[in-house]
């Protein structure tokens, strides 16, 4: 579905690959650099809303997408890509790719920019390293909010007893309740909780296994020192983020990206796009506007 004003417009679109129907949306000024934005696991597109509205504003262009049996992409129609450990981080950016190549015409059009949270965070980096921009083309990178560059010892057990725990229920009410609270621990009397709920609750069962078992076994720390522009790219922490462990972890990821920039969010849990008015200006500053060279 595309709408059109005379200075915008908006692309809806579903782009199948490994038999996932992923859901995507192109918006924004027409002709505007594009950023692409990636969401966490168990959210999806909408923790960027106010995100893109002010993006829009400064003259970009937003490409979005659901994760796998997350929100308006259903899980894979093959059952045996369900299974554990069917896909890996270096699969979800395959998909990127191959969806992001799609949506921009295959043209060899680099974004402006990607910015992840979370899972999204780790997708951002990996993918920065697995399609780094053509030679005088630049990305920027916002890698927010993200459980380190391999497996933290914890995960494993942590995701397995969420999934036991979502499987016993045969909801996921229960579990979306205690990652409200780890996610916004410490939030504004006027903070949202009702959208952040129904975010969480459109994820399914599936997608959350999917994702949930790509976590438990990757580690590209070693291959930070690859990304030779570290200039272009941000680690960014929430003050409040309790969901990730030491943020020592982010730390570190930015030491081994040379010329990084590392950001400490004060008053941000673990989706610091849903506290617009503190992280929307850090973003803009470390983008620019869409009139000045990326």
């Amino acid at each position: 579905m595309t709408q059109s004003t005379n200075s915008s417009s908006m692309r809806e679109e579903t782009i199948t690959i490994d038999t996932i129907p992923y859901y995507t949306i192109l918006e924004g000024p027409i002709n505007g650099p594009v950023i692409v934005l990636i969401h966490a696991l168990m959210a999806n597109h909408h923790i960027y809303d106010s995100t893109v509205l002010t993006l829009h504003k400064a003259g970009y262009q937003t490409f979005r997408y659901d994760h796998i049996g997350h929100n308006n992409t259903a899980p894979p129609t093959d059952s045996a890509r369900n299974r554990q450990g069917a896909f890996t981080f270096d699969d979800f950016c395959h998909h990127l790719n191959h969806i992001w190549n799609t949506v921009s015409g295959n043209h060899g059009y680099t974004p402006a920019a990607i910015i992840g949270c979370s899972i999204g965070g780790v997708l951002a980096i990996r993918y920065h390293m697995l399609y780094p921009p053509p030679p005088g083309k630049s990305t920027k990178i916002i890698s927010m909010a993200a459980p380190g560059l391999s497996t933290l010892p914890s995960s494993p057990d942590k995701w397995k007893a969420r999934i036991e725990q979502w499987r016993t229920d045969g909801t996921n009410t229960h579990l979306a309740s205690q990652t409200l609270e780890r996610w916004f621990p410490d939030r504004p009397p006027d903070f949202d909780m009702e959208t952040a709920r129904q975010i969480i609750e459109s994820c399914t069962l599936d997608g959350y296994e999917i994702c949930a078992w790509a976590t438990m076994n990757f580690d590209y720390t070693d291959q930070l020192d690859q990304i030779k522009d570290g200039e272009n790219v941000m680690i960014l922490a929430g003050e409040k983020d309790g969901n990730i462990g030491p943020r020592e972890v982010l730390v570190d990821v930015s030491r081994r990206i040379e010329r990084s920039k590392y950001v400490l969010l004060n008053g941000v849990g673990h989706i610091p796009p849903m506290h617009p008015q503190l992280f929307e200006p850090v973003m803009l500053e470390f983008l620019g506007y869409a009139g000045s060279k990326l």
